[in-house]
């Protein structure tokens, strides 16, 4: 469809030496952004996936998260990301990272002091449009309801106002039933009440609902509109990696040199005895990269 030429034309002109991205999308777009990236800066795409563990460098220095799933590389690139961005914006804090697009996330992360936080793991479910298309797809009559949100109602009057409300009390119900259920987790436990973050192209109109049936009633500390996440955490990565590389070169200098390597800084906090392995796929990133935060990254 021509991607690439209309990637190219946009990237045209950048000085650019890196370009990162996260591996979600089907391969067709996936090789049309490598193409447009080779073809403007003569680079291929550094494709993220999840990991095990992130320990931040740099920007993300006081982040640490460690991934939850039972096999960490079948949670979604975009998923991890948003967490790492979420954990960046509330560290020490336990978090509800609801993201809003094709697909509706639903994420949960516990802080645990003096130690990384821990992705504890989330919902999936189908997102506004997928739910609205479901129905007129799936049934004889129905038809694909769109509507404003001053339609909405829980005492709809017509079939195309009835679809569009059932589906967005469906979409709150589901991130408010998950909220509710970790905070009670967590205060069980003696903790503070989650942060409720929301992010993706649906999240704007579930704000309101969600801080009437969270925030005023204490069940969340906060509910707050973040956009982007994904991509910030696509940065956040890039630039602890970058960190990173120039930290392994000056200590392998100083090796050439016969000098003692300085001890290393203590990472019992951000990396514990489970998470010890080096992280998965960490790529230096040179200086002069375009990061997500410059519109360099497509994710789903």
């Amino acid at each position: 469809d021509g991607l690439d030429q209309r990637l190219a034309a946009a990237w045209r002109g950048q000085q650019v030496s890196s370009v990162s991205a996260p591996s979600v999308t089907n391969e067709a777009v996936m090789r049309a952004i490598d193409d447009a990236a080779r073809s403007c800066f003569g680079v291929s795409v550094i494709w993220y996936r999840s990991q095990r563990h992130f320990e931040g460098h740099g920007a993300s220095g006081g982040v640490a998260l460690i991934n939850g799933y039972r096999e960490p590389e079948q949670l979604g690139a975009d998923r991890w990301h948003a967490l790492i961005a979420g954990c960046a914006l509330h560290p020490g804090e336990s978090l509800v990272i609801a993201s809003a697009g094709t697909a509706t996330t639903v994420d949960c992360v516990r802080a645990t002091p003096d130690a990384a936080a821990v992705f504890v793991g989330g919902v999936i479910a189908p997102g506004v449009r997928l739910m609205r298309e479901s129905l007129a797809q799936g049934t004889a009559r129905l038809p694909l309801a769109r509507t404003d949100a001053a339609a909405l109602s829980v005492h709809a009057t017509g079939t195309t106002e009835a679809i569009a409300s059932g589906v967005h009390f469906a979409q709150v119900g589901l991130i408010e039933n998950v909220a509710r259920a970790f905070a009670t987790e967590l205060v069980q436990a003696g903790k503070t009440p989650p942060h409720l973050l929301l992010t993706g192209g649906g999240a704007q109109a579930l704000v309101a609902p969600l801080t009437r049936a969270l925030r005023a009633r204490g069940v969340v500390t906060t509910v707050a509109l973040e956009q982007n996440l994904v991509l910030r955490g696509i940065a956040l990565r890039a630039q602890a990696e970058y960190v990173r590389a120039i930290e392994q070169r000056a200590v392998h200098a100083l090796r050439e040199r016969g000098v003692v390597e300085p001890p290393a800084a203590d990472a019992s906090r951000a990396r514990p005895q489970s998470a010890a392995a080096s992280e998965d796929n960490a790529t230096p990133m040179p200086e002069g990269a375009i990061t997500p935060a410059h519109g360099s990254t497509v994710h789903g």
